[in-house]
């Protein structure tokens, strides 16, 4: 009876561990965190843009990876005092969110991302 029951708990002990997400190995997948942080609801899945957010592509006579990074943990402080930011936040009706659950690498990769494209 003993064994049956130790058995058992080693056999949901086993299963938890099975269904668990991998820990990620390397560095964050930009292209991934496009999506799973759901940035193509309001850029569009090729990030050509929607009527919710602007177009990210051909960014980069604009930006810098660090500057996108710091745009992501808090778009609004970026946005005030940049008049071609805040024109451009004025076309949307809503404001862009800040992702500050993300760590610096993740933003670093998202920044690569949107950088990349053509």
């Amino acid at each position: 009876m003993l064994s049956t029951v130790l058995c058992i708990a080693l056999a949901g002990l086993a299963c938890a561990a099975c269904s668990k997400e991998a820990v990620p190995s390397g560095p964050p997948d930009g292209a991934a965190l496009f999506r799973e942080q759901n940035c193509i609801q309001c850029h569009g899945v090729d990030g050509s843009g929607t009527s919710l957010g602007p177009t990210l592509r051909g960014k980069q006579p604009f930006w810098t990876r660090e500057k996108i990074a710091a745009y992501l943990a808090d778009p609004q402080s970026v946005i005030k005092g940049d008049a071609r930011l805040e024109a451009q936040a004025a076309k949307y009706m809503l404001p862009m969110i800040k992702f500050a659950g993300l760590t610096l690498e993740q933003r670093l990769a998202l920044a690569d991302h949107v950088l990349a494209l053509p």
